[in-house]
């Protein structure tokens, strides 16, 4: 059978999985970026150039598919936030009308009007505010339709509480959007091949080791120096102990290289 000498062939790299790979591509990219600066010209050789460019757009798709969402973060933020957000503006707004209606009417010309708005904001004091998001939305919606549908904006203009209105209106438009009844949601990105990427990132590793080792020649002063400087994140990688995930628990993991190419010494097959 015949031998093939490719860099996926003749390169064992350490045990790595997924997020193992992004990191010591990164470091290696890193090595890679500062030695550049010190190089005259501050270039890279082309080999060993176009090579840490293959690894780093493989890295960076790889990176983006492993990199954690912690859940819907309407869910898990964005909710809360405008929850209580909206919550502190029918609150404040219960404060400031409540004083208004505690007035005689000698202090306030306008003490009909402001109870009766008070009674249709407020039947049940302050308990929709505690119902369930979607539920309070439209709760609350339904107290701003009746708002106008009642020409009750003179009365919040007459008792000079025009900012509490306003700020009424903004807080539930943004507790819409925030619960996705009145903005779409958005779409998920589409979930890519982990595997894929990841054997990809393996793959550039590779060849990146193989270029820049090549680099190496005795015969061209400071060759080996920047060759062996631009490999020491991978040199000096330390594996995990076989079977250990790392805290990388359902991220996939793959030899430290092909089933062809074991880490022994390749045998003579006579």
């Amino acid at each position: 059978m015949a031998r093939s000498f490719t860099s996926q062939d003749l390169v064992a790299l350490p045990r790595l999985n997924a997020a193992e790979s992004v990191v010591l591509a990164t470091e290696l990219i890193t090595v890679a970026d500062a030695r550049e600066q010190q190089l005259k010209p501050k270039k890279l050789p082309d080999a060993i150039g176009r090579s840490k460019g293959r690894l780093a757009a493989a890295v960076a798709t790889l990176e983006a598919l492993t990199r954690p969402h912690g859940g819907d973060p309407a869910e898990t933020k964005t909710k809360p936030k405008a929850d209580r957000i909206l919550d502190n503006a029918w609150s404040a707004t219960f404060d400031w009308l409540g004083g208004w209606c505690k007035l005689s009417a000698e202090r306030n010309p306008s003490l009909d009007e402001a109870k009766e708005l008070f009674k249709l904001l407020y039947p049940d004091g302050l308990s929709f505010t505690r119902l369930p998001y979607k539920l309070e939305w439209k709760e609350s919606k339904a107290r701003l339709d009746a708002i106008r549908g009642a020409r009750h904006d003179r009365t919040f203009k007459r008792l000079g509480g025009e900012g509490f209105l306003s700020h009424l209106e903004e807080a539930h438009e943004a507790y819409g959007r925030a619960l996705h009844i009145t903005a779409p949601k958005p779409e998920s990105a589409p979930t890519g091949d982990v595997r894929a990427a990841f054997l990809a990132t393996l793959a550039a590793l590779r060849d990146y080791a193989t270029r820049v080792a090549a680099h190496a020649d005795p015969d061209v002063p400071g060759s080996e120096e920047v060759s062996a400087a631009l490999l020491e994140p991978l040199a000096a990688w330390q594996s995990r102990p076989s079977g250990a995930n790392g805290g990388a628990a359902d991220v996939p993991e793959a030899p430290a290289a092909p089933p062809e190419a074991e880490e022994e010494p390749l045998a003579d097959p006579a």
